[in-house]
């Protein structure tokens, strides 16, 4: 074998090495960022409705179009629905806007009741009970909640008239 033959072999190989390692670490950087970003998200969660709606606003822009993020996005939604219909003692107009708006974001989660039944089940008991006049939460009308059973598919479920 030609001795200039094995030093570009060495020499390209040295060169795919540093690249590869330079690739590794931009993408090791730009997960880690993201997770921070994600983290920084779910704290808003913690707060008022004023933190409400920034978290709720993040998680429509930056985490509803990244699949991958979805097994942290619907439990963090299907929660704070279930709390929202049926804990907080808040009946500020806020909360309700930040409920519609979330309710409306978990019905864009593609494929919500196989991927994840438990959770939409979860969503589907909790309008339920509020539609059987269970107190606390925010109040919505009995026509939003209905529409809302609806637009879930949660009608033959709970075996409720929508």
């Amino acid at each position: 074998m030609d001795r200039e033959l094995v030093t570009v072999l060495v020499a390209g190989g040295g060169w795919f090495v540093a690249v590869l390692t330079v690739a590794i670490g931009y993408w090791e950087r730009k997960s880690a960022r993201e997770e921070e970003r994600l983290s920084t998200t779910l704290a808003y969660f913690e707060g008022g409705s004023q933190k409400r709606s920034i978290g709720v606003a993040l998680l429509e822009a930056l985490w509803l179009p990244k699949k991958r993020h979805h097994h942290i996005l619907v439990p963090v939604l299907s929660n704070q629905i279930v709390y929202m219909l049926l804990v907080t003692e808040s009946k500020e107009a806020h909360q309700e806007r930040n409920l519609i708006w979330m309710l409306s974001i978990f019905s864009e989660i593609p494929n919500l009741r196989d991927k994840f039944h438990e959770r939409w089940a979860d969503v589907g008991d909790a309008i339920y009970r509020k539609l059987q006049g269970e107190q606390g939460g925010v109040e919505l009308s009995e026509a939003t909640l209905k529409r809302w059973q609806s637009i879930l598919g949660y009608a033959e479920e709970f075996e409720v008239d929508v």
